[in-house]
């Protein structure tokens, strides 16, 4: 999954990149929303997770940069109004960790390894033109997934992932912009009755074809 992250990232530098010199020649006149959807969007910001163990009474926190990447697909229903499916996550390399036990105190250092945050679900979002900014929803189930030298994963919980953004066009079809991003998940541990909870706020880079 984190070739999957690399991908992503890479495919997105070389859309903007391609797109970037037809901004300037991009003229004036009133574009409207209608057709197929589709939105690329990745960048960087922070992330956390943590977990409560009640029968040894400990937290474990993981926390750090986080690279984000969000993409959507699906169509207009209604004047300025998409509905998508939606593929989101984030991705932190070496997080710092945190493990409080009461009556012990806490105890601090970083992993080695990555943790990583996949969801997919369905979402909305509503243009406010003309000034082309947006809102976005999305809800669906994630996975929290480790690779260190023992690999374990979650099973699967709720997620959510909130954004707001601002895009130019460029040319009639394509806008480019830049959103901020926060979600949130809810994620089991396998064998144990606790979650992995937390959240993630990042600052992205959008394309959008509509």
């Amino acid at each position: 999954m984190r070739n999957g992250f690399v991908l992503f990232a890479t495919v997105l530098a070389l859309l903007l990149t391609a797109l970037l010199p037809a901004a300037a020649a991009a003229g004036g006149a009133a574009r409207t929303h209608d057709g197929l959807f589709l939105r690329l969007s990745g960048g960087a910001g922070t992330a956390n997770s943590s977990i409560e163990i009640e029968a040894m009474g400990a937290k474990i926190e993981l926390s750090g940069s986080a690279v984000d990447m969000n993409f959507a697909i699906g169509g207009m229903v209604a004047p300025n109004l998409a509905v998508h499916g939606t593929l989101w996550g984030w991705s932190m390399e070496e997080p710092d960790l945190e493990i409080t036990i009461p009556g012990y105190g806490s105890e601090s250092g970083r992993v080695s390894g990555t943790a990583m945050m996949t969801a997919i679900g369905a979402g909305v979002t509503y243009y406010f033109m003309p000034v082309n900014m947006y809102a976005s929803g999305s809800v669906g189930i994630g996975t929290l997934e480790f690779t260190e030298d023992n690999e374990s994963k979650t099973d699967s919980g709720p997620a959510l992932d909130l954004t707001v953004g601002k895009e130019w066009w460029v040319g009639n079809s394509w806008g480019l912009g830049l959103a901020g991003g926060f979600s949130y998940h809810s994620l089991p541990e396998k064998d144990v009755d606790e979650n992995w909870s937390g959240t993630s706020f990042a600052l992205r880079f959008s394309a959008t074809f509509n």
